[in-house]
């Protein structure tokens, strides 16, 4: 008994300030979707269910679902993989790794303001380095407004967040493999085996635990991805943008619509919650397998 009371002094702590800043937010926005609120100093009114009915007709919403959906898509399709392909590039560097690590790694360390920032001057249609390019090579035809135009502006985008994040997975990627026993390669190559061998049957699944991390990692980062593209975009050209954060952002504090602002937050929620428990059971399920296989 008093092994365990000193284990609760010491959690309760910080279950104290997990309670406070995250499953209290949650309750309360679940509340609140079920209201018309426009906020502090406001009447709260309870409308049922008539919030996720107007949600389930707002096409602006499924716009910026689908967006979001592609951001999660690019950042585990496109983002991860050249996470990995940079840290196997500096893990296998025959020299100066902590200075390629170091210039690799500088995007993450800059504030996503600066990088936005940054990005909106290099896609200006007037002098962004771009469109400055393009007209330096004879291509002044394929200059254009990046940002300004339905077509092109959520590519842009999605540049940027690669561009931002992907080091940081390169990292996560270059600890994990420093911890793989370079005998396994060793033996891998008296076997016989090619680079891409040894790499396809010897680094995936030895970084398996590693991938399934950095996926519910980029899973939870693009749902709520909300600075970049509020800073870049603010979810324009006509909602080309939009994510359900800015969405949200907007619904809450620029039309005062609390309650429905709640409801997206409970939409996205859910769909974290959903996602990331299926990904963690498929990898159960697959651990489970190759344990029975190797048990035969």
């Amino acid at each position: 008994m008093r092994d365990r009371a000193v284990w609760a002094a010491f959690l309760l702590p910080a279950l104290a300030v997990y309670a406070l800043f995250l499953i209290y937010p949650v309750i309360q926005s679940g509340v609140l979707s079920f209201t018309s609120w426009a906020g502090p100093g406001r009447a709260a009114t309870v409308v049922g269910l008539e919030n996720y009915t107007e949600l389930l007709a707002d096409p602006v919403f499924w716009r910026a679902m689908g967006n979001t959906a592609l951001l999660l898509f690019v950042s585990i399709v496109i983002q991860l993989p050249i996470g990995l392909g940079l840290a196997l590039i500096v893990a296998t560097a025959a020299r100066a790794k902590r200075f390629w690590r170091a210039i690799y790694f500088i995007p993450t360390l800059m504030s996503t303001v600066a990088i936005a920032i940054l990005w909106r001057l290099i896609y200006s249609p007037d002098f962004g380095i771009i469109n400055g390019f393009l007209r330096a090579v004879g291509l002044g035809d394929l200059a254009q407004g990046w940002l300004g135009q339905s077509s092109t502006a959520l590519a842009a985008v999605l540049a940027t967040n690669i561009w931002q994040w992907a080091p940081f997975y390169m990292v996560i990627y270059l600890a994990a493999l420093a911890g793989i026993n370079g005998e396994v390669y060793e033996a891998a190559a008296l076997d016989g085996a090619t680079p891409w061998q040894r790499f396809w049957y010897v680094t995936l699944p030895l970084l398996k635990p590693v991938l399934i991390t950095t996926s519910i990692l980029s899973l939870a980062g693009s749902i709520k991805a909300f600075d970049l593209v509020y800073i870049m975009t603010g979810g324009g050209p006509s909602s080309s943008t939009e994510l359900l954060a800015t969405y949200m952002f907007r619904q809450g504090f620029d039309n005062y619509r609390l309650g429905y602002a709640s409801t997206i937050a409970v939409v996205m929620f859910l769909i974290t919650f959903v996602l990331t428990v299926l990904v963690i059971v498929q990898s159960n399920r697959r651990n489970h397998a190759d344990e029975m296989r190797g048990a035969k």
